[in-house]
């Protein structure tokens, strides 16, 4: 099992110096990869952390500078929100940059007022990032100049040049999102599926439905949790108002709960002690030192 932390670029105790002192901490503890969490433009009321959040892509960047070993991931990255050659160029810049740390999970979204503020179209975000996708890899992968035209993306590549590659022959690619759609996607185009954390005896018939689509026994799964040194129960509410299952400072049921998953077939585990971007950077400190005594 691995285990990977959310940098706290967002929520209302998100600042600068946190993140510096967060993502260099993690490394030093041993955690295998730091993630950003991504949104643009939230409305007001919206009634999530996200509103006040530093940009996930700038943000890898400038950690990957303080860093050296690290992997460096964003989960997830909204594709319907950006120009996937745009995101290409960005990421394999980034991964030339680090050394070749970068590992990437996105997904269609879900907040549909962000898609209207940003004038995408949220009815066609499954489409589109499927298209995404494909351009993606073609602009890292292909050896020669690309061409591309889809039904969804308003690019029309001409025998573009994408130049340099990404530093790594190729890019730990997952898909977010709990959907079945989701599970397909990632099946199709990714290497791995990155769901949010159910409580156990949803999360199990979810992993149930995965593995029983084709192909899915060579895939990882590597999950999203949140984490709270605060609390002692297994359950909490996200913001979209889901029950999902907590990591807590009652580290006999982390113990429990991670078994559980790694017989579930669980590859890794992103931690996010600032899920509800609420959480001082201090505590986020003390959660992530806990949480390596325990497990690195």
């Amino acid at each position: 099992m691995e285990f990977g932390v959310c940098v706290p670029n967002y929520g209302e105790t998100s600042t600068v110096r946190g993140i510096v002192d967060f993502a260099k901490e993690a490394e030093s503890l041993g955690y295998s990869s730091l993630w950003t969490t991504d949104h643009i433009l939230m409305s007001a009321g919206s009634h999530t952390p996200y509103e006040r959040i530093f940009e996930s892509v700038t943000t890898l960047t400038y950690v990957a500078a303080l860093t050296q070993k690290i992997k460096l991931g964003v989960s997830s990255l909204v594709m319907g929100l950006r120009n996937p050659v745009v995101v290409a160029k960005q990421l394999a810049t980034l991964d030339q940059l680090s050394g070749g740390r970068v590992v990437l999970a996105t997904g269609a979204g879900w907040y549909a007022q962000e898609f209207e503020n940003l004038g995408a179209d949220y009815h066609v975000r499954g489409r589109r990032l499927n298209e995404s996708l494909r351009l993606i890899n073609e602009l890292w992968y292909e050896a020669g100049p690309v061409s591309f035209e889809g039904r969804i993306l308003p690019n029309k590549v001409r025998d573009g040049v994408f130049d340099p590659k990404p530093a790594q022959r190729h890019i730990e690619l997952l898909i977010a999102g709990n959907s079945r759609a989701a599970m397909r996607r990632s099946v199709r185009y990714a290497d791995g599926w990155h769901p949010n954390l159910y409580p156990l005896n949803v999360f199990s018939k979810l992993v149930g439905e995965y593995r029983a689509i084709e192909g899915s026994s060579a895939k990882k799964v590597v999950v999203r949790a949140a984490y709270d040194i605060k609390r002692s129960d297994v359950e909490y509410t996200s913001p979209q108002g889901e029950r999902r299952a907590i990591l807590s400072g009652d580290f006999d049921k982390n113990k429990k709960l991670i078994a559980e998953l790694e017989s579930l077939g669980v590859t890794g585990i992103v931690l996010a002690p600032n899920y509800d971007g609420r959480v001082n950077i201090g505590e986020q400190l003390e959660a992530i030192r806990l949480f390596a005594q325990y497990f690195l």
